[in-house]
């Protein structure tokens, strides 16, 4: 394990570390842009159901570990709780803020 990984999970609460959320928090930082419970469950080959997906991203959001995404209802995105879209709020674990796409 890199230190970089090290120290992002060291810096977590230690409610992360649970069979989905740990899964679920690498895609996201794996593909480093906001992802929807929907996304979730195609980056991560179907190992967690939409609703676990859904159910776990509001924990880690209660947690502070993610951030929900404001809908651009313009593009015609779907208005419900699995389309919603969440980013991480740490990007290296040090506590800052994670980046806004360009």
């Amino acid at each position: 394990m890199n230190r970089d990984h090290e120290e992002f999970w060291s810096a977590l609460p230690e409610k992360v570390i649970h069979p989905v959320r740990v899964p679920v928090v690498e895609a996201l930082r794996w593909i480093d842009e906001p992802l929807s419970a929907i996304e979730i469950v195609d980056v991560l080959d179907g190992f967690v159901s939409m609703w676990e997906a859904a159910h776990h991203l509001r924990a880690l959001q209660a947690l502070g570990v993610v951030k929900l995404v404001p809908a651009d209802h313009d593009e015609g995105k779907r208005n419900d709780s699995f389309a919603e879209q969440f980013r991480l709020t740490r990007r290296d674990g040090t506590g800052r803020e994670g980046h806004e796409p360009a």
